[in-house]
């Protein structure tokens, strides 16, 4: 009787050790996905900007040679 109690003990114990590590890496995916759309947000606009700098300074280039 008591090495049945033993071994379903260990059973439980498994299984919660098992559940517990699949939900860490469940959340640190969903971190990860979160963090590579944050970044291709960030690029895109980045982008924006950097354009937006280059044809201001092209057009004062061309004011000032003028």
């Amino acid at each position: 009787m008591k090495q049945i109690k033993f071994l379903i003990a260990i059973a439980l114990v498994s299984v919660i050790a098992i559940s517990c590590k699949e939900t860490k890496k469940e959340e640190v995916k969903e971190a990860v996905e979160a963090v590579e759309e944050t970044a291709e947000e960030v690029k895109e606009e980045v982008e924006v900007v950097v354009d937006s700098l280059a044809t201001k300074a092209e057009d004062t280039i061309k004011e000032v040679k003028e």
